[in-house]
């Protein structure tokens, strides 16, 4: 018969023998009683005996159902894959908990301490062994006892008896024990670790990353700011990276930054940082205090080593690396401006030639900044109608008239006053604005000549700068014969300026636009004569009708007789191709007399006349005016 069986009998045998002990209780009662009464008392037991049976028999089952209870909670317990210990408070004199006595556990709770089940309670929690899951342990339990609980992550020491990794320590009060439970994160631990080396660390070299960088970067400065020293930051870029990806495939590509990274792992000290920050960049960021000098001594280490050709397959590919470089404190206090600030100064690396290093320059950076700004001020200053032209005069030599004149643009800031073309005229060409401003100047210029002609004005040719990108682009001749249509001009009241520069493309476009520009009626100068790389067989094939001499000719004939001879062999020049010649920058009279002799033709520069508005030149070209060239009584100003 088995434990069960006997249970169930034990209790039936006790359900069955309540009526009977009621009955020899009433029986007892009822030979001592009077009849009456003693009649009443076994009618009574009679009735209430079947409900003290129902009543005894549910207790029996709570009890039994309680007990079952316990006992599977128990083998749940034993069972559980996390161990269980319970211990009780032992304090001392003034009812404070200075240890616990252990009074229980799970088989797996003794397995965390290195005991058996049987050799664990009795045990005192500052006993157990402190080199496996006991570290620490009593803290927890003191603070589990004041606050109601506690709880810890912990790394266990390596080459326990466990091979635990990591373990999680829950510490519950219950009066005055503690119900203890102890759980293996070492597989959970393991996988944050993964998803951590995951996000911080580049898959393919295997270093950090950038997300590592941004995670780590505040902390290397706030420690080289403690430490009092700088810290250098290196931005590494691949220059032909791409070209390698284009022509081989990207696992070329993957086998050149692999070597890459132990090429630069290689040059670098246990205390520098290498990153590779994303794609063909990679971040070095050098862990002792260094001088310029030698933060450049590392840099050009790392250009010459990569410079050699990287070995993929049975081919080699020369890459090569130029490098930006910021310094902490002095070129940024935070990450994101000194990466900043490195990988402006890779650009400047490589719009230097490429497979060298730049150190990042505040005063260069503030003129680009400045640049930058004058371009945005640029674009709304033609949207405002913020340039203007002025006019410059030119004089005919042999007569003493207004022969011409030159359009010049002008910039009139509301805030930065006057800006120079040398400023904006550059930036307009790099900028792609110099189209939208070529169309204005054509414009201004013609509509102010129908303007002074409408004013019965004497009306004398205006020339007009085209700039090389304008003529490069083609179509000037479309735009001078549409202004001209517009405003009913006569060609011969408009003429065009090209600078040398502008003439050495493809000959047969330039041969062409020319050709379509000379059709008009229009004239054609060359402007700037000197100071490009035109040649006299070049001009003779183009045929243009004005020589410029650049000013740099002019101010030279007061210096040496070497430039005289200069200057006639270039009037020389220009005769015999048919060209008439104008002496750019005269500026006194000694040159004005010089240019004469030399054979020149017109004259143009400040002694003659300072460029003006509108309405002064206006002045000039009334009837009555005639004006005649005395020197600087030609001056607008």
């Amino acid at each position: 018969m088995n434990d069960a069986r006997r249970r169930e009998l034990r209790d039936r045998l006790l359900v069955l023998s309540v009526p009977l002990l009621a009955f020899g209780a009433c029986l007892m009662l009822w030979r001592r009683l009077p009849a009456s009464e003693a009649a009443f008392l076994g009618v009574l037991a009679t009735l209430l005996a079947p409900w003290a049976s129902v009543l005894l028999h549910r207790m029996l089952r709570g009890w039994r159902e309680d007990a079952e209870s316990r006992s599977v909670n128990r083998a749940a317990v034993q069972n559980a894959e996390d161990g269980m210990v319970m211990a009780t408070a032992v304090r001392d004199r003034r009812g404070d908990a200075v240890d616990f006595d252990i009074v229980d556990c799970n088989a797996r709770g003794a397995a965390f301490f290195g005991v058996a089940r049987a050799e664990l309670p009795g045990m005192r929690v500052s006993t157990l062994d402190q080199g496996a899951c006991g570290a620490g342990l009593l803290d927890g339990c003191l603070r589990a006892m004041a606050c109601g609980f506690d709880q810890e992550e912990r790394e266990m020491p390596p080459g326990g008896r466990q091979r635990i990794a990591w373990i999680q320590r829950r510490i519950v009060r219950v009066g005055n024990s503690l119900s203890i439970t102890l759980q293996d994160i070492s597989e959970r631990k393991a996988h944050e670790d993964a998803l951590c080396r995951a996000a911080n660390e580049d898959m393919l070299t295997a270093l950090p990353n950038r997300h590592w960088l941004a995670q780590s970067a505040a902390g290397l400065l706030a420690q080289a700011e403690r430490q009092g020293r700088v810290l250098p930051v290196l931005l590494v870029d691949l220059d032909e990276f791409k070209q390698v990806n284009d022509t081989h495939g990207h696992a070329a590509g993957d086998k050149v930054l692999e070597q890459t990274a132990r090429r630069l792992k290689s040059l670098l000290r246990p205390g520098d940082v290498l990153v590779r920050f994303g794609g063909d960049e990679f971040v070095v960021l050098l862990g002792e205090d260094e001088s310029d000098a030698h933060i450049g001594t590392v840099a050009r280490r790392i250009v010459d080593a990569l410079a050699r050709p990287f070995s993929v397959g049975e081919q080699l590919h020369s890459v090569g690396a130029s490098i930006g470089i910021s310094v902490f404190p002095r070129d940024g206090r935070d990450p994101a401006t000194l990466l900043r600030h490195a990988d402006i100064a890779m650009y400047w690396a490589k719009d230097d030639g490429k497979g060298c290093f730049r150190f990042f320059d505040s005063l260069r950076y503030a003129s680009i900044r400045g640049r930058a700004q004058l371009k945005q001020q640029l674009a709304l200053a033609l949207e405002r109608n913020q340039l203007t032209l002025h006019f410059q005069p030119r004089v005919d030599l042999a007569t003493g008239t207004l022969c011409s004149m030159e359009a010049l643009l002008r910039w009139e800031h509301p805030e930065m006053g006057f800006v120079p073309p040398s400023d904006f005229i550059p930036l307009a060409e790099a900028g792609g604005l110099i189209h939208r401003i070529g169309d204005l100047v054509v414009d201004k210029a013609c509509a102010q000549v129908a303007a002074w002609r409408a004013n019965g004005l004497e009306l004398v040719p205006v020339s007009i700068n085209v700039s090389p990108r304008q003529f490069e682009q083609g179509g000037v001749h479309r735009m001078l014969a549409a202004q001209l249509a517009l405003h009913k001009l006569s060609p011969r009241l408009i003429e065009v300026e090209i600078t040398e520069s502008a003439m050495m493309g493809e000959q047969k476009h330039i041969l062409e636009q020319l050709a379509a520009i000379r059709k008009l009626g229009v004239k054609l100068h060359v402007d700037d004569f000197g100071s490009g790389y035109s040649s006299l067989s070049q001009l003779a094939l183009l045929k243009m009708d004005v020589l410029k001499v650049d000013r740099s000719f002019t101010a030279g004939l007061e210096r040496s007789p070497e430039g005289r001879v200069f200057y006639q062999a270039i009037v020389s020049m220009a005769h015999a191709l048919g060209m008439a010649i104008v002496a750019e920058g005269v500026e006194n009279e000694e040159q004005l007399r010089l240019v004469r002799e030399l054979g020149c033709d017109e004259a143009q520069g400040y002694h003659l006349g300072r460029p003006a508005p509108a309405a002064e030149i206006a002045r000039m070209l009334a009837p009555s005016s005639s004006p005649r060239m005395r020197g600087p009584l030609l001056n607008t100003q």
